[in-house]
């Protein structure tokens, strides 16, 4: 008596275990299968059958069990939830080629537009992800000097107004404008909220919704109860592939909020869930926007496949 996953759903949904052993045989036997029926077999020779032909025996133990109804139900739940554990690594694992894939080509056309790769690491190491034109501006020394003028309206319009051109981008057009009317009429905490929401959306749009294995991801997400976070594992991989170490910076880390200094600092965690109240200044809405026009960057090379322009 074979048991699959949709059979062993609809039979959990019942109370008690012995019901649930009820519910179980009505599904395999079809709907003749009365409870006079039910109480006329030996339960137990039942169980250990149905242990035996569907490979239970690693999962099934009276210990910690109430009974042998109990036990059963339990080493079915533990079957499933090891099989799904199984499908989840392998998915998971060609997720993540998928991924790497995308991300390749694109991470070498940025090292090459960007005309230094130790400028490129260098402005990592202290905590700035920035598009090719910032990369060939920074000289030495603290990287929002070299910057500054990237704050400037003028420019901040022109990179804003060619958002509306990009596909990945044109439905977000309307908030991003908002984010940007926010910044030049000085509410940058209003900003810096937006930015960091529409980055993870650019993750999301390029990277994760565009990859042909989402579906199967989600769907074993479901299943297994959890969330899947996209921005901070899409972050390492970025920067794995441009020094080998794949450390996220640390405004994208996770932090106790016990712990945080609201000194001035930016980390997400602390902004997104309130701990964080001292994060508004043109630093830290410019580290973010730079972030934000290199995602940008990646995600076009990858939408157009085209690593010339």
């Amino acid at each position: 008596m074979r048991v699959t996953e949709e059979v062993f759903k609809k039979a959990e949904k019942e109370g008690s275990a012995r019901e649930f052993l009820f519910a179980l045989l009505k599904e395999i036997k079809g709907e003749d299968f009365t409870r006079r029926d039910f109480k006329s077999l030996n339960h137990e020779k039942i169980i250990l059958n149905l242990v035996k032909e569907n490979n239970l025996e690693p999962y099934f133990s009276l210990s910690g069990s109430k009974n042998i109804y109990n036990a059963l139900r339990k080493a079915f739940r533990s079957y499933f939830k090891a099989k799904t554990e199984k499908e989840w690594i392998k998915k998971l694992g060609n997720w993540r080629k998928e991924f790497e894939f995308l991300l390749s080509k694109a991470v070498a056309c940025y090292l090459v537009d960007s005309g230094s790769i130790s400028r490129v690491q260098q402005l990592l190491s202290s905590g700035w992800i920035v598009p090719p034109y910032a990369v060939k501006v920074y000289k030495d020394g603290d990287p929002f000097e070299s910057f500054k003028p990237f704050l400037e309206k003028s420019f901040l319009k022109e990179r804003f107004d060619k958002y509306g051109e990009i596909d990945f981008l044109s439905s977000r057009k309307t908030i991003l404008d908002g984010i940007l009317n926010a910044f030049l009429s000085g509410f940058t905490e209003i900003a810096i909220y937006g930015l960091f929401v529409q980055i993870e959306g650019v993750v999301w749009e390029v990277f994760v919704k565009r990859n042909p294995l989402e579906a199967d991801i989600e769907s074993i997400i479901r299943r297994r109860n959890r969330k899947f976070i996209t921005i901070q594992y899409a972050l390492k991989l970025i920067t794995a592939s441009i020094t080998e170490e794949g450390t996220i910076p640390d405004f994208f880390d996770c932090i106790k909020f016990v712990d945080f200094k609201d000194d001035g600092r930016l980390n997400r965690n602390a902004v997104m869930h309130g701990i964080s109240v001292n994060f508004g200044s043109r630093r830290n809405f410019l580290k973010l926007f730079l972030l934000f026009e290199f995602l940008v960057y990646l995600g076009m090379k990858i939408s157009d496949q085209d690593c010339t322009k």
